[in-house]
């Protein structure tokens, strides 16, 4: 539970890709870059002038910028980059909660070690300047919600704080597409009933919020108030663990398909099994080169984070969604509803098939985590060999992948 004195502050990498695209590159200073395959991963702020934003086809992107430069991106680079970042909230904060380009950083009493915590977050602005040329912006708030909303006010490169005593007063005006849970769907709804705001959302009990949301109707009613409780937890667990990533060209070509596709799930089930946990569902989503996409999502018999029976299920769902004659341009897996991993469950007979199984994945990440993942790559995956340039991260894919 987050307490009365809180303090939260939200570290955000400014134009994260095209930033270090910018960086690396002195020739791209002040001209409109945007990282990307197929649509727009990030984009400068000299691009985003242009009315460009993440998500954008790059088609379209060409239209409202025509020298714009386009990148497709390189993973590696940007994770080292993110990695020297978040190292510098963590030597600031007793508890930092990272995502691909966003930190959360606890700073609840340490104000006897830091002094002034908005001084302290200078200090960390210029730290993170100083080491990696980028700026980040920062909010500080009593609470996640409100520090990811101050900084919001101020990018790039800003600094703002709201105080426990100003909550009511800030969140009052923003729109209800700010207020933390509120997506797509649910701010049309609101807006559907004369709702913009989340002073307007204030006049529904936490009856009729629950009735439109559900139970997350309860967090909003808390949410519009400027209140949240949710804390800054060191070891992220997402709801989706997803690896997906373009083509280099649009391809047919079923061997590929299938052998980037069990690539993709061995990443993602690295993922899942560094985090201790095990997916219930798979899902698997294509686009074609002509736009036209598909996915599919299936359960699991039972919760597993083994390669094998995620890409069994994987390859079953590639298999009934691929069905024109069109090359595919985009693939992905998404692995979700996971629970904490604990002995992989199974028949009596079985049992013994799991633990030596789950003994050679484990053998398998502690080699990649020594060496790279590229130092090992087997199955369908061996036919990219040659076909995708390597290095010791493994395969290099194109930015999409980033994205997830």
């Amino acid at each position: 539970m987050v307490g009365p004195d809180a303090a939260i502050l939200h570290v955000d990498i400014d134009a994260f890709f095209a930033a270090i695209e910018q960086q690396r590159d002195p020739r791209l200073q002040g001209r409109p870059v945007i990282v990307g395959a197929g649509v727009i991963a990030s984009c400068s702020y000299e691009a985003r002038a242009f009315g460009l934003r993440a998500g954008m086809p790059l088609s379209e992107a060409r239209r409202l910028c025509p020298d714009a430069v386009i990148l497709e991106g390189h993973a590696q680079v940007y994770r080292c980059f993110a990695e020297e970042i978040f190292a510098r909230c963590r030597a600031v904060a007793p508890a930092v909660e990272t995502y691909l380009d966003e930190a959360y950083c606890d700073l609840t009493g340490t104000e006897r070690l830091h002094g002034d915590l908005l001084e302290a977050a200078r200090g960390l602005k210029r730290a993170i300047r100083a080491a990696t040329g980028l700026t980040v912006t920062c909010g500080l708030g009593p609470n996640r919600m409100l520090a990811k909303l101050a900084g919001k006010t101020v990018k790039p490169d800003g600094l703002a704080c709201v105080a426990a005593a100003d909550a009511d007063a800030f969140m009052r005006d923003q729109p209800v597409e700010r207020v933390a849970g509120v997506g797509h769907a649910h701010a049309r709804t609101l807006r559907s009933m004369n709702i913009p705001t989340a002073g307007a959302m204030r006049a529904l009990p936490v009856a009729a919020l629950t009735r439109l949301f559900g139970a997350p109707g309860a967090l909003l009613y808390e949410r519009c108030r400027g209140r949240d409780t949710a804390v800054v937890s060191e070891r992220e667990i997402p709801l989706t663990i997803s690896r997906e990533t373009s083509f280099h060209q649009d391809t047919a070509d079923r061997a590929e398909i299938e052998g980037m596709l069990e690539y993709l799930v061995g990443r993602a089930c690295r993922t899942a099994r560094d985090l201790g946990i095990r997916p219930r569902a798979v899902a698997v989503r294509l686009r074609y080169g002509d736009g036209e996409g598909a996915e599919t999502t299936r359960a699991l018999g039972a919760p597993s984070d083994a390669d094998p029976v995620i890409l069994w299920l994987a390859l079953e769902l590639l298999r009934r969604q691929f069905t024109r004659r069109v090359a595919l341009h985009t693939l992905g897996v998404t692995l979700s509803s996971f629970v904490p991993a604990g002995g992989e469950q199974g028949d009596l007979f079985a049992e013994r098939e799991a633990g030596r199984r789950a003994a050679l994945y484990r053998a398998f990440d502690g080699v990649r985590t020594r060496f790279g993942h590229g130092i090992l790559v087997s199955g369908r995956a061996l036919h990219l060999k040659g076909r995708l340039a390597e290095d010791e991260h493994g395969f290099v894919l194109r930015t999409p992948s980033l994205t997830k």
